[in-house]
Order: structure tokens, then C-alpha cells, then sequence
């Protein structure tokens, strides 16, 4: 028997699944701004839809399979996808091309399956039914923002540089990111970490970061992405050195075992 549904967070999480059906419809028109603007648009309605699961009281088992069939489409095929059509116009090697996109949309696949099997009971929680604050491996939507922000940048008829050389790189960036999201590299959780912390000064800085966003809407949006990707890889050695040395002082010196000897 089907468990129950909560109807709004569905069609939330269905707007998402929208969203990415809809983006490669426009990737294969060629209207790759368009694009990369509904792959952003859909990682708002997969942020918002567990929260409003949550809030009306309507988390389901339903709501956690339906969101990553929709997280498949908006940042699996979707990004592959538009890499794929954006690219093969260089000259890029059709079937190292299909090879390096597809193996990022299995990635995000591979990814979105381990999440449920370990973590996900419903929208936004863990098996013990707390709030998931923390990944292993980069989360399909940063991916996603990835390659979708570098396009975003690329396509801007205002653009500070010229950045449509980036785009020749964007195969073996698909091979990197397919890579990371089947890691266990530590990634926090954005909202969790950082949107909930309230101290004066860090309203300050997320206010000058807001500021830069409005006047540079296509460089901030990349620099954003792909610092969150690369910063796992960044800063994994210094937690495993940082655990380390808590493990070292919990174990604290070794006896010497002068006084058993004597005694």
C-alpha cells in the first residue's frame, strides 16, 4: 500500500523536475542561457521543498524518491546534456564528448542512490530524522551550479571577459565533478552551516557578498559554484590532520612503565 503524500512539497519537488525537462528542451534549441538559468531555477525549488515539507508537517518516504527522480533529470541530464550540445560545435571528439557528459549524469545517478540508501527516510532528514548537515561527496546540485553557472557566465552578452574559452574545458570538468560526487569527500550542508548562524559581523559580510552578487550576477554565481566544489578537496587534509591530532590528546601519553618495573 502507497504511504500518503504531501501534496505541496510534490509539486514543489515536481517544479524542480520541470525545471530540468524544460532545460534541455532549451538546450536543444540552442537557447543555452535559457538553460542554465532553469538548472539555477530548479536548485531553489529542491532547496525549498524539504523545508516546506517540514513545515507542514508532511516529510514522506514518497516525497524523498520523487525528489531525487527530479534531482536525475535537473542536475544529471540536464547539465550533461547542455555540455554536450555547447561543446560539440569546437570540434571536440564526439565520442570522448558523450563518454566524459555521460559519465558525469552517472555520477550524479551513483550519487543520488547512496544518499537515499544511507541517509534519506524523507525530505531533508537522516535516518534518525534529524536534518542532514553534512555530505559525503559533492552534492548533485553543486555540481550542477557548476557547470550551469560557467555556462550562465559564458553566454552573458555583458560579461566582464571574454569567458567562452572556458567551455573547451568543460568535458574533463564533467569527469571531475562525476568524480566528487561519488566520493566521500565532507561537504556541508549550505543552509544548515550557514544561512542559520547570527552574529553581527557575518550579517555584514553575507550583506557585501549580496552587494557584489547584484552588480556581478554571472561572475558571482560561478566563483560561488566552484568554490564550494573545490573546497572540499581543499580542506580534507586539514580535517583529517585536525581529527588526528583530537585522537593523539584523547589517547594522551604513553606510560613508561618505570613504577610497574620497580614494583
Amino acid at each position: 500500500m502507497m504511504s500518503r503524500v504531501g501534496v505541496l512539497p510534490a509539486l514543489v519537488t515536481m517544479a524542480n523536475g520541470y525545471c530540468g525537462l524544460l532545460a534541455i528542451y532549451k538546450t536543444a534549441d540552442g537557447q543555452f542561457y535559457t538553460a542554465s538559468w532553469l538548472i539555477m531555477l530548479a536548485m531553489f525549488f529542491d532547496m525549498i521543498d524539504g523545508r516546506i515539507a517540514r513545515m507542514a508537517g508532511a516529510t514522506t518516504r514518497f516525497g524523498a524518491f520523487l525528489d531525487s527522480l527530479s534531482d536525475i533529470i535537473s542536475f544529471g541530464v540536464a547539465p550533461a546534456f547542455l555540455v554536450k550540445q555547447i561543446v560539440a560545435p569546437i570540434g571536440f571528439h564526439p565520442k570522448a564528448l558523450a563518454f566524459m557528459t555521460i559519465l558525469f549524469a552517472l555520477g550524479a545517478m551513483l550519487r543520488l542512490a547512496r544518499y537515499n540508501d544511507e541517509h534519506a527516510s524523507s525530505e531533508g532528514l537522516d535516518k534518525e530524522e534529524g536534518a542532514v548537515s553534512r555530505f559525503d561527496g559533492l552534492p548533485t546540485p553543486g555540481a550542477a551550479g557548476v557547470i550551469a553557472s560557467l555556462v550562465f557566465l559564458a553566454e552573458d552578452t555583458d560579461r566582464l571577459f571574454d569567458y567562452q574559452r572556458l567551455m573547451v574545458a568543460m568535458p574533463f570538468l564533467c569527469v571531475v565533478l562525476g568524480c566528487l560526487m561519488v566520493s566521500r569527500v565532507p561537504y556541508v550542508h549550505v543552509g544548515q552551516r550557514f544561512l542559520r548562524r547570527r552574529d553581527f559581523s557575518y550579517l555584514f559580510r553575507v550583506v557585501v557578498l549580496v552587494m557584489a552578487f547584484s552588480f556581478f550576477p554571472h561572475e558571482g554565481a560561478a566563483v560561488g559554484f566552484v568554490a564550494y566544489a573545490i573546497v572540499g578537496p581543499i580542506l580534507r587534509p586539514l580535517r583529517r590532520t585536525r581529527q588526528d591530532d583530537l585522537d593523539d590528546e584523547d589517547i594522551g601519553p604513553e606510560p613508561d612503565g618505570t613504577k610497574e618495573n620497580e614494583a
